[in-house]
């Protein structure tokens, strides 16, 4: 054993420097590809895929357990940047733009639900995968929109979306979840003692991010600080909020959603919080998605069943996103046509919790985890490209105007 560690280069020795390695060829990759004109993120595929359980299988999920903290930090930007998009008085003042928007979520969770039903899942498990895939995976479309300098009516639209997605989600996958555990074989509560479990983390949730937010506004309003320190401050409450929510099991993904909800609703003064901290979530978004196309196993693309019902949930959830948008009179047709593709990228299970607030689920069946990890394999490779595709569509794009 000691004879062949000791004839493996040093660095694959070194966890961090595997991460970093990877990191660093994703960057590379990604700006090459950016210069010939595609998306960025495709750079964190493409290293994900040759480090990954697919390649070379330097990473795994047991090497990326040891940087679990690093990735939540990272999650935290993102989801931040989520809920600091979502306008609730645009969305109170155009109730039928905001219903439509609403629609769309619970349209994609039903569609979902009946394909894979018809795939001969059980309607419980079938529901709790469905409740997964009502979100919008937030790296995709961030990053995407980042990337592009995209901005406009469409872009705007679906940026509320996204965050709306997530919650309806996590209150979705909230209720599948406790039905799961109150009926399964180590079962300790009955469901509406796990649907009060669950209920209650996300009830800590909020409580946290209002003391995070509150401690946030205190010491800003203590230290007197300009516009151009308060980010500084403000990641230090982001920290702290993440920080609480996974020793306390409370519901991160609400917590840090409201954050960024308080801070673009109830924050009355100039904030730069994105021109500070843009490189990061930049890092950010790659290292997110590195990990995601690192632990795919895209054999599961080569097995008929999984990927058709794959190909399936991908058409049905962009089919019924532009379904819900039909009775809204404030788009035009293409932009439309681009609301529904730029949406149509999907979260797993570990990414939509961020922490361990929903830990424990119930294992899937054999059947259930194919088809999942099919969506999964099928988003990194087309997801990107599509959300890309969507934001041009709607000619919401200004990838030459950077520093306009």
């Amino acid at each position: 054993m000691n004879e062949d560690v000791s004839t493996l280069p040093l660095w694959l020795l070194s966890p961090l420097a595997v991460v970093g390695a990877g990191l660093l060829l994703s960057q590379v990759i990604g700006v090459l590809m950016q210069s010939r004109g595609w998306p960025k993120l495709y750079g964190a595929v493409i290293a994900g895929l040759i480090l990954g359980v697919s390649g070379l299988g330097l990473v795994d999920a047991a090497l990326l357990s040891q940087f679990q903290e690093l990735f939540n930090a990272a999650s935290a930007l993102v989801l931040f940047e989520v809920g600091r998009k979502m306008d609730l008085a645009w969305l109170w003042r155009s109730a039928r733009q905001g219903g439509s928007l609403v629609l769309g979520c619970v349209l994609r969770g039903m569609g979902a639900w009946a394909v894979l039903a018809a795939f001969g899942l059980g309607w419980g498990e079938a529901a709790f995968i469905a409740a997964i895939l009502i979100a919008v995976n937030p790296v995709v479309f961030t990053s995407m929109v980042s990337d592009s300098h995209a901005s406009g009516v469409a872009t705007y639209a679906a940026a509320n979306t996204v965050g709306i997605s997530n919650l309806v989600a996590l209150l979705a996958l909230s209720g599948s979840l406790a039905w799961m555990r109150s009926h399964g074989i180590n079962a300790e509560f009955g469901f509406s003692g796990e649907l009060l479990r669950q209920g209650s983390q996300l009830a800590l949730g909020a409580a946290i991010a209002l003391l995070c937010y509150g401690l946030y506004t205190i010491a800003t309003r203590i230290s007197k600080a300009q516009a151009g320190l308060r980010p500084g401050i403000l990641l230090a409450a982001l920290m702290m909020d993440l920080g609480l929510c996974s020793v306390s099991s409370a519901s991160a993904l609400l917590s840090l959603l409201l954050m960024g909800l308080l801070l673009r609703n109830a924050e009355t003064r100039d904030n730069v919080f994105q021109a500070q901290v843009k490189t990061a979530q930049d890092i950010g978004y790659a290292l997110l998605f590195m990990m995601s196309a690192a632990l795919v196993q895209l054999q599961h693309l080569f097995q008929w069943m999984p990927l058709l019902a794959a190909l399936l949930v991908f058409a049905v959830r962009v089919g019924l996103t532009r379904l819900a948008l039909m009775p809204s009179g404030a788009w035009s047709r293409d932009k439309k046509h681009a609301i529904a593709l730029s949406l149509c990228s999907l979260v797993s299970f570990g990414s939509l919790v961020v922490d361990n607030s929903m830990s424990g689920a119930a294992y899937m069946s054999e059947a259930a985890a194919s088809i999942m990890a099919a969506l999964l394999a099928l988003n990194v490779l087309v997801g990107p490209g599509l959300t890309w595709w969507g934001l041009k569509l709607a000619d919401e794009t200004h990838e030459g105007d950077e520093h306009g």
